[in-house]
């Protein structure tokens, strides 16, 4: 009975807790990968913790129909492990666990699901929009380029698959930006592309659907985008700037926050659901560029990796953690030499 309770402990603290003090961090302005990498890790910890809690919860219960192969393969260390996974051989409490871990799946899935159908419906809708009001074009690094014939100004993108879409600029950006800002604004709709941002955020948005009540998963839908346009913003500066003294790098930001807020405070015609340069918290990500980076120190960087690790991989650990204590003993014939 220990491991449900560790697992379904481990959720509880995480996923009411832990959002709290990480939405709050200055750290994730200035590593945006790492901390979505984070918030990922920490959710994707909390559904699995729960999902395999009602596994472990089920598998006292469950007839030896189901549990025969492993108690096969186990042989002499079977009843060990019975005895690791021991709890009350309670129908009630096996069908509990394994409703828990069901409805958890469904929800997720039937959420992304919605969310990804949701997502194609405005994709396609602006597609044939822009076959209508846009003029294809030739991009510089080969994707899409539509112009859109409109005087508000706006750039965006809509996702494709593997890495591919369509960029969006309109008549009236190309008025208001210089080229230079053109050229940061179009490598910031490339990065959202090249690194799938979109996945990213319908994940966030995913669970959160699904599991509104809880706060890691609010905060993490919250958060999510603005640190993916972070994220962009970085992107776009490392693959426009031309040399890497400090000048230039001051000069790139410089650019890439009078570009945000010429789109941001000049009512854009982003559609709902795109990736927009000026989409997110545009005042947090200007005053992000107007300050001097400060990036984190090897140390911080290593840390955080080892967190996002045993966020992610913790509960699959606790789970096993019966299995591999039964292996570890001498009547066991899997016993580690």
């Amino acid at each position: 009975m220990a491991t449900p309770l560790v697992l379904f402990g481990i959720a509880a603290l995480v996923g009411g807790l832990a959002g709290y003090p990480l939405s709050r961090a200055r750290w994730t302005r200035q590593a945006p990968r790492l901390a979505v990498a984070l918030w990922h890790a920490l959710c994707l910890g909390v559904v699995s913790s729960v999902v395999l809690g009602g596994v472990a919860l089920a598998l006292p219960a469950l007839p030896s129909v189901v549990t025969g192969g492993l108690s096969d393969f186990l042989a002499r260390c079977a009843m060990a492990l019975r005895a690791e996974l021991a709890a009350p051989r309670s129908l009630l409490l096996g069908a509990a666990g394994l409703w828990l871990a069901l409805i958890t799946i469904g929800r997720v899935v039937v959420m992304g699901a919605s969310s990804s159908r949701k997502a194609r419906r405005v994709r396609r809708g602006q597609l044939e929009r822009l076959a209508v009001a846009g003029r294809r074009l030739r991009g510089d690094h080969g994707e899409a380029l539509v112009l859109l014939m409109d005087d508000r100004p706006a750039a965006y993108c809509l996702p494709g698959s593997r890495g591919r879409g369509t960029i969006v600029i309109s008549s009236g950006s190309l008025d208001l930006l210089a080229d230079d800002q053109l050229r940061l604004v179009l490598a910031h709709e490339r990065a959202h592309l090249r690194q799938r941002h979109h996945v990213a955020a319908r994940l966030s948005a995913a669970l959160s659907g699904a599991f509104g009540w809880v706060p890691l998963f609010r905060f993490a839908a919250r958060d999510v985008p603005v640190l993916l346009e972070m994220a962009a913003d970085d992107q776009a500066m490392r693959t426009t700037e031309v040399g890497s003294g400090r000048g230039i790098r001051s000069s790139a930001r410089r650019r890439l926050a009078h570009a945000l807020l010429t789109l941001a405070t000049a009512q854009p015609a982003s559609p709902a659901g795109a990736l927009a340069a000026a989409g997110g918290s545009a005042v947090a990500r200007v005053r992000r560029l107007s300050e001097p980076p400060l990036p984190l120190g090897p140390t911080r960087v290593s840390l955080l990796g080892v967190g996002i690790l045993v966020a992610f991989a913790g509960p699959l650990l606790v789970a096993s953690a019966p299995a591999l204590c039964a292996a570890a003993m001498e009547i066991c014939p899997f016993a580690f030499s």
